[in-house]
């Protein structure tokens, strides 16, 4: 649980825009600054980041804020089909608590201008199978 936490408040300090949230967490982030790659934002202005370590071949989570909390999306892309289809859904607390998980799985549209669209994009380009 504390990987967890820790995670999260990671995630918190970089998605977040200039807050800061604690001085000593910083040196503890920047190290993984490269982590999280921003693929768009919310109606709120608040990034939402693609994990580039928990990538496992086209399958790729997306961050972002909710609340105050964290939203972690689970895609699976079909690169060379252009298609794209979301796994699960989960909302943390402020201390990281699970407190909402959503595991319906389908088919959402691909848009390539779109958060999820984006992180495809960068997934299937970095396996090498990008259709476009």
């Amino acid at each position: 649980m504390y990987f967890k936490i820790c995670g999260m408040v990671a995630i918190a300090v970089l998605l977040s825009s200039g807050s800061a949230i604690a001085e000593g967490v910083g040196a503890a982030i920047a190290q993984d600054v490269e982590r999280y790659i921003t693929v768009g934002h919310d109606k709120l202005g608040n990034s939402v980041a693609l994990d580039t370590k928990t990538i496992k071949g086209t399958t790729y989570k997306l961050y972002g804020i909710y609340g105050d909390g964290i939203f972690e999306t689970t895609f699976d892309a079909s690169c060379t089909e252009s298609r794209l289809f979301r796994n699960r859904i989960a909302i943390y607390g402020p201390e990281g608590q699970l407190l909402e998980e959503d595991k319906e799985k389908g088919e959402i549209p691909f848009v390539a201008t779109s958060s999820p669209g984006k992180g495809m994009k960068i997934v299937c380009e970095k396996i090498g199978a990008s259709g476009w």
